[in-house]
């Protein structure tokens, strides 16, 4: 068999077979039809992902939408077959591929109906019936898979043995180079359901996660007089961890429910009582000063997810050491950060050393012409540990059928089609992640200028791979999953995804993306602006770590909302005090319902250079539509609850709220770094980019369009027509990729005409 690793290449790491590295892209297909497999082939791609199940998951193959096999009906009745005929289709027409096996191990509906002990149930010991993506044949079963069940791991492995048998005396076995693992709701390692139902009943009260949860409370607490101090509950024990009532779950939807109410009343001008000391919500925040057992309730569900992908990465490693492994999981972007339990826990597979993957798809917004798709993942976290982010790129064509072309995201031509595919290829390999294109129905990519494309990009991946691939940017965006289960969910979804949706690809200049415990990873280099995206959660420790980082070239640290207001180690742990020894300033909390539109005034520090007196920030005033549904703009109306301002007379004022003309934003020199505080939840791109200028960064564009760039290659994809200007950090030679054009030599900057939607793709070092 191939010896397959993640190993640094040229400076990052890479899929390296054999000792030869393989740059993106690879490829996913659900149609095994014969000439188009040899056109992928043709194209230059090499690493194909197969969807194949065990015996035990698959017996008997009903599943009526598996991918078509060319001239094979009917299809093989069994996993194991079934893996042999994709695997002999692909060989056939390309004998140098190499298969990432998309490994299905959820259990079959048989036995997860015989064992109704290792279902997620509810508060009256119920189930309810669900159907999982990933549970063999597709109908529905009495109730949801607990994905943390031992039983299922233990069944599991014994299929797994039975399927790793026939896999390695096969002759196909030389050109298999991992396993991708997959189970719950589309493979992703999530829950397709809610725990809480419209009848009133909650979750999860099942054996196997009473089990997970218990574990979880002894490694974090150690002793139960720890855990009954943080939650200050007497009743507090480790073998009955205690599952938080619908009540108390109030934060998550229900306040900001109330707070839109309220809003479509017409009383924003009269602020509305948020903050009951004795309640669970605290505004948009979970009253963590008498609550903290909903946190950890809710850490604990995505943490036993995590550890169980562990766990069968571990049994895979110890079997196939030589092999990649990876999985679904640690999706920021387009989910729901709470119930669905693939989220929070992402570091603790990236610490696991078992595996070398992860992945997830695009967020579903904005995908069209003139729009950018955000990552879902904290990617430079990745490389830290010498491990990769994989993007799945399931981006649609002209040939997508009519519920993939939803409101506004629809591509109507072939120029449509090839301008995205280059924008989305022109960001994985800018920003240096792996990535697979997903043609989810079977002919979205069976078209001669998108096979010719593809060719042109996989010449282009090669030549990137060969020239020195270290980052160097200057911007890195710092996010906290402490933070996540602390605050609702339409907090998350704007300062998680909505914002690197809207504006992080606008500022004109890359950035690197880190979970805010990497501050303290000796490998992770120093950058002039850390942007502190949902820093809410903060231990002393956490916070002098930041510190520290920033202290080292004393960069420009850039605060937003409520940075440190919850903090286990202070005496009250939710306290606007705690605010004031983050960001260095005296915070005022207001508990009412307020507007966050704030205004600054350019002439008052030069850092605000950029930005315009006549925008109100603080807010997205962008249009955010989605390709997963049919409606209008996502975006609620703008609100914040608790509203916070700065009242430091040693701060330096950039910015006052239009409603109250308290100060939301301001900067302090006086901790060994620029501390500057916007007490809105986001900023928008020209204001991120002023202050970033002023920092010292570079930057590449001063026009709204996407940018995506390296040391070695740029792709700019236009919002709008007009002429954009590219400044270089050094004089170059920008060689367009796909006019195979120069537009200069030993220049500094170049202007181009652009459309709206038109992507254009530089090397920087000459004819590519």
């Amino acid at each position: 068999m191939p010896i397959c690793r993640v190993e640094r290449y040229h400076g990052e790491p890479a899929i390296m077979i054999d000792g030869k590295a393989f740059p993106p892209m690879t490829m996913t297909v659900r149609t095994y039809k014969r000439e188009y497999l040899k056109a992928l082939g043709e194209a230059g791609f090499r690493i194909f992902y197969i969807s194949t199940t065990t015996n035990w998951n698959n017996p008997g193959n009903k599943v009526e939408d598996y991918p078509f096999c060319e001239g094979t009906e009917p299809l093989p009745e069994n996993g194991v077959e079934y893996t042999f005929k994709m695997m002999q289709l692909l060989l056939d027409e390309i004998p140098e591929a190499y298969v990432m096996l998309r490994l299905n191990v959820a259990p079959p509906p048989e036995w997860l109906n015989a064992h109704p002990s290792e279902m997620v149930t509810f508060s009256d010991g119920t189930h309810r019936p669900t159907r999982v993506t990933t549970i063999s044949r597709g109908e529905a079963v009495e109730g949801c898979p607990s994905l943390c069940s031992e039983a299922w791991y233990d069944a599991a492995q014994e299929a797994l043995e039975e399927y790793f048998a026939a896999l390695t005396a096969s002759p196909y076995f030389d050109r298999v180079i991992g396993f991708f693992l997959c189970a719950g709701g589309t493979s992703e390692w999530y829950y397709p359901i809610s725990l809480v139902n419209p009848d009133g009943t909650y979750g999860d009260f099942s054996e196997p996660f009473r089990k997970a949860y218990s574990q979880y409370l002894k490694e974090k607490y150690g002793t139960e007089d720890a855990l009954r101090k943080a939650w200050k509950r007497p009743d507090a024990s480790f073998e009955h961890p205690i599952i938080p009532t619908i009540e108390e779950r109030d934060f998550v939807t229900a306040a900001d429910s109330r707070f839109l109410a309220e809003l479509s009343r017409g009383r924003s001008k009269d602020p509305v009582k948020v903050f009951d000391p004795d309640a669970p919500s605290a505004g948009v925040f979970l009253n963590m000063n008498r609550y903290a057992h909903v946190a950890d309730f809710y850490d604990a569900w995505h943490a036993a997810v995590a550890k169980m992908i562990v766990r069968f990465a571990q049994s895979l490693k110890v079997r196939f050491p030589d092999l990649l492994v990876g999985a679904f999981y640690g999706s920021y972007g387009s989910t729901e950060y709470f119930d669905i339990a693939t989220t929070n826990a992402t570091r603790l597979i990236l610490d696991s050393g078992v595996v070398d993957f992860l992945a997830a798809p695009g967020c579903y917004h904005n995908r069209e012409p003139g729009g950018y798709i955000a990552k879902r993942e904290m990617q430079d976290s990745f490389r830290l540990r010498n491990m990769i982010f994989i993007n799945e790129d399931d981006s649609i064509t002209h040939k997508s059928d009519l519920w993939m072309q939803r409101f506004g995201c629809q591509l109507d031509t072939i120029e449509d089609v090839l301008t995205t595919l280059k924008r989305d290829f022109g960001q994985d390999l800018c920003e240096d992640i792996q990535a697979w294109w997903f043609d989810m129905a079977g002919d979205w990519y069976d078209d001669p200028d998108i096979l010719s494309l593809f060719r042109r990009q996989q010449e282009v991946a090669k030549f990137a791979y060969e020239s020195e691939r270290t980052k160097r940017n200057e911007i890195a965006v710092i996010y906290d999953t402490e933070s996540i289960h602390n605050v609702s969910l339409a907090v998350n979804r704007l300062v998680c995804e909505w914002v690197r949706t809207t504006e992080l690809s606008r500022i004109g200049a890359p950035v690197d993306y880190y979970f805010h415990n990497d501050l303290s990873h000796p490998a992770m280099p120093d950058y002039k602006v850390y942007l502190m995206i949902n820093q809410y959660h903060l231990t002393d420790a956490e916070r002098e770590a930041v510190f520290a980082k920033a202290r080292r070239n004393h960069a420009t640290v850039i605060w937003l909302y409520a940075p440190g207001y919850v903090n286990p180690d202070a005496e009250t742990v939710m306290d606007v005090s705690n605010i004031e020894k983050t960001v260095g300033m005296k915070v005022c909390r207001h508990n009412g319902l307020y507007y966050p539109h704030f205004r600054v005034s350019p002439d008052a520090h030069p850092m605000l250079s950029g930005a315009s007196a006549r925008i109100r920030y603080g807010y997205i005033d962008r249009d955010i539509h989605t390709s997963y549904w049919i409606g209008p703009s996502v975006l609620p109306p703008a609100y914040v609850s608790p509203l916070f301002s700065i009242d430091d007379p040693d701060a330096v004022a950039l910015g006052r709220y239009c409603q109250t003309g308290d100060v939301a934003m301001a900067m302090t020199e006086k901790q060994g770094f620029t501390s500057v505080y916007c007490a809105a939840q986001v900023l928008r791109s020209d204001l991120i980019a002023s202050i970033a200028q002023w920092a010292g960064c570079h930057l590449f564009l001063h026009t709204d369009d996407a940018l995506f760039a390296n040391e070695h290659f740029i792709t700019l994809h236009a919002k709008e027509d007009g002429t954009k200007q590219i400044t270089f950090k050094r004089p170059c030679s920008p060689f367009e990729v796909y006019e195979k054009t120069f537009y200069g030599h030993n220049v500094d900057h170049i202007e181009v005409k652009m459309l709206k939607g038109e992507t254009k793709m530089w090397c920087l070092d000459g004819k590519c």
